[in-house]
């Protein structure tokens, strides 16, 4: 099978458990313990995929001791600036369902937005490099 078929079709399968999901969710009530833990699931996920694809790089041309320190900041980083923004109001910026921000409360979205970008792109260009 050609590799670019291929590519296709695992495209479609992946894409078709995203449509499969939304009916579920569409026409099921799912309770919001399911939802979390299929949130959770879903974030392991992606942190054992960084770690398998970046951490084993960063350890073969950096060494260890960096790779452990760089994660620890990183996450330090991405701590203080979750502190932050909550202090700023972006706390409630994502409530579910009928719970959104009103009018007069403060998001804080304008400023995650600002915070997460330059963060991202840290993580890209890093991404970039190794690879």
């Amino acid at each position: 099978m050609p590799t670019w078929l291929a590519a296709g079709l695992w495209g479609l399968v992946g894409g078709g458990a995203l449509v499969l999901g939304a009916d579920v969710a569409w026409f099921v009530r799912v309770p919001r313990v399911v939802i979390a833990g299929i949130m959770a699931f879903g974030a392991g996920v992606l942190i054992s995929a960084l770690a398998f694809e970046l951490v084993d790089e960063a350890v073969r041309q950096g060494g260890a001791l960096p790779t452990v320190l760089g994660f620890l900041a990183g996450a330090v980083v991405y701590v203080a600036a979750t502190a932050a923004l909550d202090r700023r109001g972006a706390r409630h910026r994502k409530r579910s369902g009928r719970q959104q921000p009103s009018a007069q409360e403060s998001s804080g979205s304008g400023a995650a937005i600002a915070v997460g970008a330059p963060l991202d792109g840290i993580r890209s260009r890093s991404c970039w490099a190794s690879g």
